[in-house]
């Protein structure tokens, strides 16, 4: 084999492990992710994404591919979703504004707000009310997922249930410039709190 045939055949290899990583990230997110955006979507309230996942150069073109298919092509989003790079500047901003508060899990070191219901719907109402909070633009996301939701806080309130914000994920709900943040654990947790 000669020089260019060996790089061919080592070209042809990342292309072939780049399309594996995003069939295999949109297949994740496809089986768990997506129920959540179909959930949103037929609520008939007004949302978009920040980004649905942030990849390199060599997988972008794969991801926009992706866009063009099921379940992804029902949603209609924009090749923006499909951010370039290698920070997700949303988690970022959340995680550098509210560092954990233990070494072994995510926890922000924020003020504890009290339980009154499983219901993680009746719960954030409780809060905003409480708090007397604006209807503002949010960010709505999981810790361990890409996908950032961009959407009103009352809309959210709105249809704010269980299945939107699932008992088996860490949720954040971050006003749009990072200098608020409410945040369920998946230990069922609420902690809210400002910088």
């Amino acid at each position: 084999m000669n020089e260019q045939e060996r790089n061919s055949s080592l070209l042809k290899k990342e292309r072939l492990i780049n399309k594996l990583a995003v069939d295999q990230q949109s297949s994740f997110l496809a089986t768990w992710w997506i129920e959540i955006a179909n959930l949103i979507k037929e609520a008939g309230v007004n949302w978009n994404l920040e980004y649905l996942e942030v990849v390199n150069q060599n997988q972008y073109d794969f991801w926009i591919e992706q866009l063009k298919r099921e379940p992804w092509a029902n949603f209609s989003f924009p090749d923006s979703v499909i951010q370039q790079g290698n920070i997700y500047w949303v988690h970022e901003l959340f995680y550098s504004n509210y560092p954990s508060s233990l070494p072994l899990r995510y926890l922000p070191k924020l003020e504890k707000w009290p339980i009154n219901s499983s219901d993680n719907g009746a719960t954030l109402k409780e809060i905003i009310a409480k708090l007397n909070m604006s209807n503002q633009p949010i960010y709505l996301f999981f810790v361990r997922m890409s996908p950032v939701i961009k959407m009103d806080l009352f809309d959210l309130a709105l249809i704010a249930s269980n299945d939107i914000m699932p008992d088996q994920e860490d949720t954040a709900i971050m006003a749009i410039d990072g200098s608020w943040v409410i945040f369920k654990s998946l230990e069922q947790e609420w902690v809210f709190g400002h910088i």
